[in-house]
């Protein structure tokens, strides 16, 4: 078995979807599982996979949009119910206040649950949260891969991240349009999550919906189609390419297709729970 692998547990997008949960997915390095995204339903997919919520000590966020985060607070509060008595968060700027609404939110629960039933609240009380810098860098964690991150273009600080360990890497885009820099940082890259929101068979792309044209044309500066996430991992000479952050509409053959018509490596069109391993 690989040491190093992706399971995609949520591939969606804001819209719900009956078939594609909140984005999510578990990078697992060795026997450590690490959670990038924590979008609605992650629990229940995380259990789907194999995984106990209990044991994922580690939560990267790309970026703090709602449907990237959804699932934090059934994860936070759930893993720690399952037992987990630590955890560390890396996100952007925002993380700590984001973290900390939560626990207020559910301020009379935890005194409660840490008060009358006695249960100690280490792993969620304590947990540590890193907030990136803007300009990315490196992420120390005390896992076993070197991650590093670099910003990306979206409407909010986001961020890709890239996992490696023994010369072997995964790296996640995050949401983002076509930007240079992602080409250099996924470089002959094992996997590469790839954003493809974009995609000729979303609702949108021939709308007669003046709003709606609108919000498709802004949203073009923000994610990528398949083509230009195929010429990202064309350019960045990475192996085998998963594409994910799929809308209700998407057409998956023909996302397949304008994703193959330009890269030659191994085009994977994401489903929720489907688990990539990296090559020997």
């Amino acid at each position: 078995m690989s040491n190093l692998s992706v399971t995609m547990l949520g591939t969606g997008s804001p819209k719900p979807n009956l078939e594609r949960s909140g984005p999510a997915q578990v990078i697992t390095i060795v026997d450590m599982p690490i959670l990038v995204d924590c979008g609605e339903g992650t629990v229940r997919q995380l259990m789907s996979a194999g995984y106990s919520p209990a044991d994922i000590e580690y939560l990267c966020f790309t970026h703090l949009h709602s449907d990237h985060v959804f699932g934090y607070a059934h994860f936070l509060l759930g893993g720690w119910s399952l037992g987990r008595n630590k955890l560390t968060v890396i996100g952007p700027k925002g993380t700590k206040r984001f973290h900390q609404k939560v626990l207020e939110m559910f301020e009379e629960d935890i005194a409660y649950r840490t008060g009358d039933l006695g249960i100690p609240s280490d792993g969620l009380t304590d947990v540590n949260i890193i907030e990136l810098e803007d300009e990315g860098g490196s992420v120390i964690s005390g896992t076993p891969a070197n991650i590093t991150t670099i910003p990306v273009i979206h409407n909010v600080k986001t961020f890709a991240f890239r996992f490696e360990v023994d010369s072997k890497s995964i790296v996640i885009s995050g949401d983002t349009a076509p930007i240079d820099s992602l080409v250099e940082f996924a470089k002959e890259a094992d996997i590469l999550i790839q954003d493809a929101a974009i995609n000729s068979s979303s609702i949108g792309t021939n709308s007669q919906d003046e709003n709606l044209k609108n919000i498709w044309s802004k949203l073009q500066l923000e994610h990528c189609t398949p083509a230009q996430a195929a010429e990202i991992a064309s350019k960045a000479g990475v192996k085998k390419m998963v594409m994910t952050h799929f809308l209700p509409s998407a057409n998956e053959e023909k996302v397949s297709q304008e994703a193959s018509a330009i890269f030659k490596g191994e085009v994977i069109v994401g489903e929720d729970l489907q688990r990539i391993s990296v090559a020997e």
